[in-house]
């Protein structure tokens, strides 16, 4: 499966509020995660659309999906070396 597919599918967006993802992928409540995004950490890239500092974070779903993958591979060779 299309781990970018699947996300567009559960959110019905391609541009999501970093709010909204914050928590359940990266484990971070939203005023931290929008503190990561102003200062430049936060694993994928999260932007502002607007002027202004009022403007929501935003993320596209391609970069979350592509994180994603990234850790899941991560994790997927730490056990094949464990075993």
């Amino acid at each position: 499966m299309n781990t970018a597919f699947l996300l567009m599918a559960q959110l019905n967006k391609a541009i999501v509020p970093l709010d909204e993802i914050s928590d359940e992928y990266l484990g971070l409540a939203p005023r931290t995660a929008q503190n990561y995004a102003k200062a430049g950490k936060l694993p994928f890239p999260a932007f502002r659309s607007g002027n202004g500092n009022k403007s929501p974070w935003l993320v596209n779903v391609n970069d979350l999906a592509a994180y994603l993958d990234k850790q899941r591979d991560i994790a997927k060779k730490d056990l094949i070396r464990a075993a």
